[in-house]
């Protein structure tokens, strides 16, 4: 795939994980970096810098498309 059509695929990806709410773009991280972060799932919410979560998501969802980033 080419650059430009890579980037389409990640504004696409983007639009999607913007329309979620934080508490789901964090379930959908869980188990990775932010497992056991704070007492409760409400306080990693309260806490959470939602632009870097979204970048976090739209990069690990990127990577694991069936045909990779090219």
């Amino acid at each position: 795939m080419s650059h430009h059509i890579n980037e389409q695929i990640l504004e696409g990806i983007f639009d999607e994980v913007s329309e979620m709410n934080t508490g789901s773009i964090l379930r959908e991280l869980e188990g990775g970096m932010f497992s056991g972060m704070c007492e409760s799932f409400d306080m990693r919410v309260a806490f959470t810098d939602r632009d870097k979560v979204i970048e976090l998501l739209v990069n690990k969802r990127f990577e694991e498309l069936p045909e990779g980033p090219q």
